[in-house]
């Protein structure tokens, strides 16, 4: 930390006596916020509405511990909310009364923010310690807003208060402090119950799920300490992601880790259902530092991961992945590269071709000074490059010298052109570099601060216009500061990848826009009847929703033979309809049709796409073994 902070200082001294950028390298004006306490470094910002007057608010912690709450007062911002986290840890160190900071603790994570218990008022999550080799108490807290400007920590927070590992060779030994996290926590609904539950990734070699009342969800931590086929060895320092993998209807939970049971290669990335059940568990080469991406970057209709690797090991490593939503790699991946990939990708589509591109930064912030790495890279989804691409980001400091590119990359029409530019950042700058589709460089925007995090891009006063905001330093190096630019682009401009893991949620998911709903069922319905088996036979059929949203559906028929169980309803994904058809009297003579059924789906009085759909009704009678099974095309 010593030596990052002299270097800070040198590059300072020469940044004051470099010569300004040329005017066509020109951007806006930054407004600087001083904050009351340390440096920001990795903790994105998240921004949103806590007071209901329209603008938002910014959430940012600093490496010291303390969380602020930045508002805007109609022309100027200031830090109206701050509080050390270390006093809602253990505030007397009675509890780790050998822990050597209890004064203070670190944040290098991005807050979350959402309304946890469902109660109409937001609150903040947000993970503290950092590395737990710096001996600082940490763990999960949780703020509730109450009135402008007060907050105060929910009930059942602190989590998880365990010691684990901090101290030894390779911190893996207790050292007396709640162990310290390093990655953001993630947001989501995971049992369907209107509220929200936190889910966290720790260096505790646990990986953590709780509802907003600190209570542990069902199947919950996944730890050493589970069966062989269960448990996992180590956690680590990326975010989770949450996504709807397999289409079961229920959000997977996608953790990339330092796991490698044997410490050396493969590292392992898992899938996990809501309940703790594994659902899939692929290999990489080198620890899995960055924090994943999830969307459908074949545009197969399936949600697919993207991931970097980095920095543990120096054979096998320098590689991006992508797998399908099976767990095997898509065609073309994984992608070497020329350095440690641990930044989180971004996903966005950048050249216009409706589909998505992959873009993220080479380099890490422990690689030598200058970098040897410091490519962006942007490939489409089949692995070919972009066209551009990889190119080296100019270097906003004016004297030059390309450095890594640690940070998440953001991706917006920040100037309102109609075409997506990247925001990316490089180690120890005074600005970020901004890149656009084809990969040339845009203009810089300039700061007097030190900026160490990824940048935001959002409409944050309310004036119809995108603002940026991201974290750093003064120019000495040592007081917090946050960065604010005006770029002009309107608030209704695409930004596909506004900020670090994509929303305040931190859900890393690339969302599409709602799609309408859409009535799906089978155009044919086959039902088998063993001869002389009985009166009735049953059958079950899947009627869907291949749209979001939800709608009113009905089934009509006027078949004597059959009934419809239920014969309407309401559907948001899909749901399961029962044919009986009573059998007496039908002659065992192979196929026959009894006739056909229409469905109906409604949403808000107007027919759905879909709708109406028709299906036929054919029965068979016989000797169901001489049947061949490639005539069942689909069962439920």
């Amino acid at each position: 930390m010593v030596i990052v902070t002299v270097l800070v200082l040198v590059l300072g001294i020469i940044w004051q006596s470099a010569p300004g950028l040329s005017p066509s390298r020109a951007a806006p004006t930054d407004t600087s916020v001083t904050l009351s306490g340390e440096r920001i470094e990795q903790s994105s910002a998240a921004v949103a509405d806590f007071d209901g007057d329209g603008d938002k608010e910014i959430v940012i912690g600093g490496r010291d511990g303390k969380l602020y709450v930045i508002a805007y007062n109609g022309s100027s911002w200031s830090e109206v909310w701050s509080r050390q986290t270390a006093q809602d840890l253990d505030p007397t160190g009675a509890e780790t009364p050998s822990c050597t900071y209890t004064t203070v603790s670190d944040i290098r994570s991005a807050p979350a923010v959402g309304d946890l218990d469902n109660d109409g008022d937001l609150e903040i999550v947000v993970t503290t310690g950092g590395d737990p080799a710096q001996h600082r108490n940490g763990g999960v807290l949780v703020y509730s807003y109450n009135s402008a400007w007060s907050f105060s920590v929910m009930s059942g927070w602190p989590q998880p208060k365990l010691d684990i590992v901090g101290a030894g060779g390779g911190a893996s030994n207790p050292d007396g402090c709640w162990d310290g996290i390093w990655s953001s926590p993630t947001l989501a609904d995971l049992d369907g119950d209107n509220d929200l539950e936190v889910i966290v990734e720790g260096f505790d070699r646990r990986l953590h799920v709780w509802h907003h009342g600190g209570t542990y969800v069902t199947g919950w931590p996944i730890s050493p300490d589970l069966p062989p086929d269960e448990k996992i060895y180590r956690g680590g320092w990326a975010s989770p992601a949450v996504a709807d993998i397999d289409k079961d209807g229920a959000l997977e939970i996608i953790f990339a880790t330092d796991d490698n049971p044997g410490y050396t290669p493969p590292y392992f990335l898992y899938v996990y259902e809501s309940d703790g059940s594994r659902l899939l568990r692929v290999e990489a080469s080198q620890n899995l530092k960055s924090s994943p991406a999830i969307g459908d970057i074949d545009g197969d209709g399936w949600l697919d991961i993207v991931v970097g690797t980095g920095t543990y090991e120096s054979s096998g490593g320098n590689k991006v992945y992508a797998w399908d939503h099976n767990g095997s790699p898509l065609p073309g991946w994984p992608k070497t590269t020329g350095g440690n990939m641990p930044a989180s990708p971004a996903l966005g589509d950048l050249d216009g071709d409706d589909d998505l591109e992959v873009i993220i930064g080479c380099g890490a912030e422990g690689d030598p000074f200058p970098a040897t790495c410091t490519s962006l890279y942007a490939w489409h989804g089949n692995g070919s490059n972009v066209s551009g691409f990889p190119m080296i980001p100019d270097n906003p400091i004016a004297w030059g010298n390309p450095n890594g590119l640690p940070y998440s990359p953001v991706l917006a029409d920040y100037d309102g052109d109609g075409s997506i530019e990247i925001l990316v950042l490089n180690r120890w700058s005074w600005g970020l570099s901004t890149v656009e589709a084809n990969g040339a460089d845009g203009p810089a925007f300039v700061s007097s601060n030190t900026l160490s995090s990824p940048p935001v891009v959002d409409d944050v006063d309310n004036d119809g216009q995108l603002e940026v905001v991201i974290g750093g330093a003064n120019s000495s190096g040592n007081q917090g500061m946050v960065t604010i630019w005006d770029v002009g682009g309107s608030s209704s401009a695409e930004r596909p990848w506004p900020m670090f893991h994509h929303d305040v949620a931190r859900t890393g998911l690339y969302s599409l826009p709602p799609q309408p709903p859409k009535l799906a069922f089978p155009t044919k319905v086959r039902v088998l009847h063993q001869s002389g088996s009985g009166s009735t036979e049953t059958r079950y059929v899947r009627l869907e929703n291949e749209g979001d949203g939800e709608f009113d559906w009905a089934i009509t028929e006027a078949i004597a033979r059959l009934q419809v169980i239920p014969s309407s309803g309401t559907v948001v994904t899909s749901t399961s309809v029962r044919f009986d058809i009573n059998t007496v009297g039908l002659a065992a003579s192979g196929w026959q049709l009894l006739g056909t059924v229409v469905i109906t789906g409604t949403a808000e009085g107007e027919a759905v796409d879909g709708s109406p759909a028709t299906s036929a009704v054919y029965v068979y009678v016989g000797n169901v073994e001489r049947v061949y099974l490639p005539l069942v095309a689909r069962s439920y």
